[in-house]
Parts: structure tokens; sequence; C-alpha cells
């Protein structure tokens, strides 16, 4: 599956920063950890993290554990995801 640009890299950064399967870490952390403020403002990003996080929880990437959808780290197939990326840019 295809990502933007910017998802990417909210993919790497959660991954890089230790964001990973069962870190049950605030939305609003996230943002702070991962500098979604920059992202947004390199990428000209005018959706909120809280939707693109709702995006990749669809796509499987992200898991939000639970109803409340509060909370967000990287499942299996987000770290995988990013190591792949990072095996395909090495060679």
């Amino acid at each position: 599956m295809t990502l933007e640009p910017y998802e990417e890299e909210i993919l790497v950064k959660m991954y890089d920063k230790g964001l990973i399967r069962y870190q049950y870490t605030s939305i609003e952390t996230v943002a702070r950890i991962i500098g979604w403020e920059e992202i947004a403002n390199n990428y000209r990003v005018k959706k909120g993290l809280k939707k693109i996080l709702k995006r990749l929880i669809n796509k499987g990437y992200v898991d939000d554990h639970g109803k409340s959808g509060n909370v967000a780290s990287l499942t299996a197939e987000g770290m995988a995801y990013v190591i792949g990326k990072r095996k395909d840019s090495s060679r």
C-alpha cells in the first residue's frame, strides 16, 4: 500500500522514538515526540495528526489500542514497513 511522504515520515519517527507495539502513548505525546508541527510545516499538511493516524490505523500500520482512540503505537506491520523501506534505500 502506498503512503503519502508525510505518513511515511510519521511511521519512521514513531519507530525511531520507540513508539512500538504496546507502548500506550497519548496522541498529544506522540505529536510532541515525533515533532508533528515540523512534519506538518515541511509537507504543508492541513489535516490534524489524529485524522492521519486514523488513516494509518485503517491501513494496519498503527494501533489505537481500543475504543477511545486517544493513544497510538506502531503495529508489527508498521515496523515491517519502516524496516523494509530502510532496506530498499540502502541498496
